[in-house]
């Protein structure tokens, strides 16, 4: 039997598994309700019941559930008490000259937290982004905790179970890919890779090795490639920004090639393709919903707290207490922008966040075809229909593209080189195919030198490879 050799890359929007054996690498198809077969969306989706849902089946099912419903809130006691500082307003007055120890005293109070009582289940997705938080330990969902490695893991399985499928057998190793940095903290970088090792684990892979994920994005270009030659990849995914400078000799053999190769940089950072979505909705969306908005007999600005909710919609429902709507229906009711405020407080109460999310991502990924798209949300009170071209998206999401190119020139001077001696560019990751990240490549390195390579599936053909190799 010819062995087989595994490379999953684990993504924070997307995953994708491949598999390597002396003569070819392939991708396998992971979830048939998804555009792309071959891509498993990170998603995952427990019920109130226990069911546990991943890939696209998984959003389906959160939106099917949840939107349109009535969100009931309760405030529900710890069991602990923490150490609080309890005080008066302080004397302001010129005459007032503090002692030395602070008005105020300590006392215990009991810690509580805001539930959703009647949610039929719970969504999670961008796992990974989580995965070097050390607060996020674990979760209570319906009464079961799960730590955040066991809910990665629930994602990892069906994985492995395609892989498992596709050879016949049970593959106990695979190389993972991992970004440059989870966190730009070494504690949390370290915590991350930990987290997801035991993650892989706990989904059936016993020997897991890691590797970083723009590297092999290379590993997978230059295998095939005889001549000797200096290579950069850029990976721009959902969840981070990775750029890896290489330099592969030349030989007859792939396995001569890459022991002739060296990584001469690398660099990374956690901004990517979520940031444009946040960009996006900032932009266009928070002044439908009355960020702009005033309010009461004096005419007060609106407290911007309230949206972020929009573009962080998994905490929306947070917003849905009975103090925030009756002050929203107040404030509406004084507002110079009454249907914006109504727009909000309905896109609070039916918990609509995770469907507009999905209209501005969809409206994101047609300016990399088209030269303008509608974000067109009409949903009760919320009528939207705002255009956008792609220099206006261009120029909203300025800030997040200097951010990544500051990662490239990070990358060009750690390995001490000039953009005229890299050879060729390759761009991998669903972000790359923003005209605006291809555009600024190419004024710095020429539009001669830019390869984009296949946006999904590189990575994960590259890990299968370094598999084949290790």
């Amino acid at each position: 039997m010819t062995e087989t050799f595994c490379g999953v890359d684990f993504g924070t929007t997307n995953s994708s598994v491949a598999l390597a054996n002396a003569r070819s690498v392939r991708v396998l198809d992971l979830d048939e309700a998804n555009d792309n077969v071959t891509l498993l969306p990170s998603l995952l989706y427990i019920s109130r019941e226990g069911e546990r849902i991943v890939g696209r089946n998984a959003a389906d099912a959160f939106i099917e559930r949840n939107v349109d419903r009535e969100v009931v809130l309760r405030q529900i006691d710890l069991g602990i008490s923490i150490e609080g500082y309890v005080a008066s307003e302080p004397d302001k007055s010129e005459a007032y000259r503090p002692g030395p120890e602070p008005d105020q005293r300590r006392e215990a109070v009991r810690a509580q937290a805001t539930v959703e009582v009647n949610s039929p289940g719970r969504l999670f997705q961008s796992l990974k982004s989580s995965l070097r938080f050390d607060g996020f330990r674990s979760t209570e969902v319906f009464g079961e905790h799960f730590q955040i490695e066991e809910l990665t893991a629930m994602i990892l399985a069906p994985i492995k179970e395609a892989a498992d499928r596709a050879v016949g057998a049970s593959i106990e190793r695979a190389v993972f890919g991992r970004p440059v940095r989870f966190s730009h903290r070494p504690s949390e970088d370290r915590l991350a890779e930990d987290r997801l090792r035991r993650a892989a684990q706990i989904a059936g892979f016993h020997d897991v090795a890691f590797f970083y994920e723009p590297v092999a994005a290379c590993v997978e270009y230059a295998v095939a490639a005889d001549r000797k030659q200096r290579l950069m990849v850029v990976d721009i995914g959902g969840g981070t920004c990775d750029v890896c400078i290489m330099e592969f000799g030349g030989a007859a053999s792939e396995a001569q090639r890459l022991a002739n190769s060296r990584i001469l940089s690398v660099s990374g950072i956690p901004t990517a393709g979520d940031a444009v979505d946040r960009d996006l909705i900032r932009a266009k969306l928070y002044p439908s919903f009355g960020c702009n908005a005033r309010y009461g007999p004096s005419q007060l600005p609106m407290p911007q707290y309230l949206f972020k909710g929009i573009a962080e919609w998994q905490n929306l429902y947070k917003l849905n207490t009975e103090d925030i709507i009756n002050w929203l229906i107040a404030a509406e009711a004084s507002s110079d922008q009454p249907q914006c405020l109504r727009a909000l407080r309905y896109l609070i109460q039916n918990n609509y966040g995770y469907p507009v999310r999905r209209i501005v991502e969809a409206a994101k990924k047609r300016l990399s075809f088209e030269p303008e798209a509608i974000v067109d949300i009409h949903h009760g009170p919320i009528a939207i229909s705002e255009q956008v071209t792609r220099d206006e998206f261009n120029t909203i999401i300025e800030e997040t593209l200097e951010e990544m190119m500051a990662c490239v020139e990070e990358a060009e001077n750690a390995a001490q080189l000039r953009p005229s001696q890299i050879d060729l560019v390759l761009t991998t990751g669903g972000t790359s195919l923003i005209p605006a990240v291809r555009r600024m490549l190419e004024a710095r390195y020429g539009a001669d030198r830019i390869r984009q390579r296949d946006t999904f599936s590189s990575v994960a053909m590259g890990l299968a490879i370094v598999a084949r190799y290790s």
